[in-house]
Formats: C-alpha cells, structure tokens, sequence
C-alpha cells in the first residue's frame, strides 16, 4: 500500500487529497464530461492511487464508470483516444506539487515522493485503460487500424507480451527481425504486402519492413533512409537511426540517394552523434589555420589531410592533389611551423584526422569557399 503522509495518519485520506486534484484536472481539460467525473469518480482514483496493481474489485467499483463512459463517448463524438491519454497525464502531472507537499510533512518517509509519482504514473493507466477498453468496445477496427495501432505500440517499445495479440488480430506474422524506414514524403508507394506495416501520414512516413523483403519494391523512387535490423521489440531503435540517417542526408551531411542505408555511414553517425564535441575537436584541432585567408586555409587543410593519409612523401601528395611537388614541399613546411611538434604526436594526429573529415563532411554556407577534399 502506498503511503502518501506521515506514518500517523491514514494513507486514505492522503490518496483522497491526490485524487481530488488529479480529477479536478481531467474535468478542467475535458469540460464537455466534467459531469462524468462525481464524487465516485473521485473515490475510485483514490482506491488507484492505494492499491499497487489493478484488480477486479476495483474494476467494477461504481467510480470506474465515469472512465468507461468518456471512452464510448469520445468514440461517438468521432474522436481518438489521445485526448484522454493527455488529460490523464497531464492532471497527474498537477497533482505532483500537492504529492511534494505531503512528502515535506514532519514524520513523512523520504520514499513518499518516489512511491507517489509510481502510484500516479499506474493510476493514469489504469484510466487509459478503462477508457481504451470502452472505445474499442463501442468500435469495431478494422484492419487498417488495428495495423496502425499494432505499429505505435511496437515503436512504443513494449515488450511482446504487451502486443502479440494485436498481431493476431491484425493478421501480423511477428518475423525475426525488422528493419524501419523512414522516408519524405510521397516516397512509399500505396500499396504493399501484409508484411509491411506503415504509417504514411504526417511529416514523417515510417514503416516496418522484415528484414529479408526487398524494401526498393515498397518505395516510389524519393528519398528515404533504412535503420538497422532489429528484433520487432526493438522496433524504436531501428526508427530512430533510420531518421537520423535521413536527417543528415537532408542536412547533405550524408550522400543523397533513392534509398540510404545507415550501416553504409556508420563513421558519420558516429562523428556527428555528439556535434557539440566534434565541434570542440574541430575548433581545437584546426585552430592554427583558423585565422588564415579562407583560400589558403582549405589548400593547407587539404594538404594536411593528405600528408596524414599518406605512406609517402611529397610526391605521393602531390599526385592525390594534383599539383607540383615543391607546391606540396612549401605548404608541408609552412604547416609545420603552424602545427609543431603536434605533427608528430600520434594522439594529436589522430584528432587532426577525426576534425578534417568532419570538416570534409559538413557542408559549407553558401557564399564560402569549396569544402577541403579527402586525400
């Protein structure tokens, strides 16, 4: 049982005060069924908040009611569910300041504010699933829906257990493993197999794709990104790269193409994973040519990630430039006066060779001189 006062007084009447501001919340954000939500209302979120786990007593106490009823009500209306599921979170996020209130009282344990903030993330769902249960209850989806419902909850990252139902229903045979795409657009063509699930609408169309179909097949030609194969419980994170990789492509940090995959630039993800510690590197590393006229400085940046690259000396250079060898000669002693001894330091090299590719790599503002290019 949770405790949300002091140890002398009644968990009760602590759970009462919570229930009441997180009620008195849901009626502020859902005006149209404030009637819904009486002194029962009020009552049973205060049993929720008490109890560690749902059970059958509280699913059918009288106060549950108000939560089924918004549900069908909300499904007549024509609406979706996100609403409830925000005014759920939302007024037990209100109730946190009167939770750290009672936390504060002389004699309350320092686990209160823990145990409180669990009991009202439980309670927001067990009202969203009151109220989900009672949606679907008044509608039948249809496949279509259910698909789409099936792909937020595996990009939700619930475990199997959570969604291999809804699978079923949605006619989804789980496979081994998935590869997401993310894609502009237009770029999905509409019509696919049962294997692929996919949402295509909004700013940003993903899909669910096994990893052993040919995902060209699925796309109209534009632009779109391929996260990394995952089992479907892991869904999110193949998403999630597969965006990133689309993200640096529109940045032009990534080479454009019809379809681009992230495992072909696992370098620049990982240089640009953190951009404001790159940018440090880059900053420090190449400081000695920072100053420099723009001209100069891409010719000496470029000869520099050169020489590093290369096993010889100035003629090799040269040759990968593109010009004399006595140009290479005079740019490699001019650098060795900017760059010292660091030339000959291995870590030192190493940063120099890490800051140059990402220079390589970031696109210049236009109006600026060409990008230095890789030996």
């Amino acid at each position: 049982m949770m405790t949300l006062t002091a140890s002398h007084a009644p968990a009760r009447s602590a759970a009462l005060v919570i229930a009441r501001v997180v009620v008195d919340g849901i009626r502020h954000s859902l005006p149209e069924h404030a009637s819904l939500f009486d002194a029962r209302a009020t009552e049973f979120v205060a049993s929720v908040l008490e109890h560690d786990r749902m059970n059958s007593a509280l699913g059918i106490a009288a106060g549950a009611d108000a939560f089924r009823q918004v549900g069908v009500a909300e499904y007549a209306a024509g609406k979706d569910l996100e609403r409830l599921s925000r005014a759920y979170h939302s007024s037990g996020r209100a109730a946190l300041p009167v939770l750290a209130s009672l936390s504060r009282q002389p004699g309350a344990g320092s686990s209160v504010m823990d145990s409180g903030v669990e009991a009202l993330l439980r309670c927001a769902d067990v009202l969203i699933r009151l109220s989900t249960s009672a949606y679907r209850a008044a509608h039948t989806p249809s496949v279509a829906e259910l698909r789409q419902e099936l792909l937020k909850e595996l990009l939700s990252g619930r475990p199997p257990a959570k969604w291999a139902g809804l699978a079923a229903e949605a006619g989804w045979v789980p496979p081994a493993r998935v590869v997401a795409v993310a894609a502009e657009p237009g770029a999905v063509r509409s019509s696919f197999g049962p294997e692929v699930l996919a949402d295509l609408g909004g700013e940003y169309p993903h899909l669910l794709v096994p990893d052993d179909v040919e995902i060209s097949g699925v796309l109209a030609g534009t632009r779109a990104a391929v996260g990394p194969a995952v089992a479907p419980a892991e869904a999110a994170v193949s998403l999630r790269w597969a965006r990133r990789t689309l993200e640096l492509v529109r940045r032009e940090v990534i080479e454009d193409g019809p379809l681009v995959h992230w495992s072909d630039h696992l370098t620049t993800h990982w240089l640009f994973a953190d951009e404001v510690l790159t940018s440090a590197l880059v900053t420090r590393s190449l400081a000695p040519i920072a100053d420099l006229p723009a001209n100069e400085r891409t010719k000496l940046a470029e000869t520099l990630d050169a020489m590093l690259a290369a096993r010889g000396g100035a003629p090799e250079i040269a040759e990968n430039l593109g010009v004399h060898p006595q140009t290479v000669r005079n740019r490699l002693r001019r650098l060795r006066v900017l760059f010292g001894s660091r030339l000959d330091d291995p870590q030192a090299r190493l940063d120099l060779r890490i800051a140059l590719r990402v220079e390589l790599l970031t696109p210049e503002p236009a109006g600026t001189t060409t990008p230095i290019r890789a030996a």
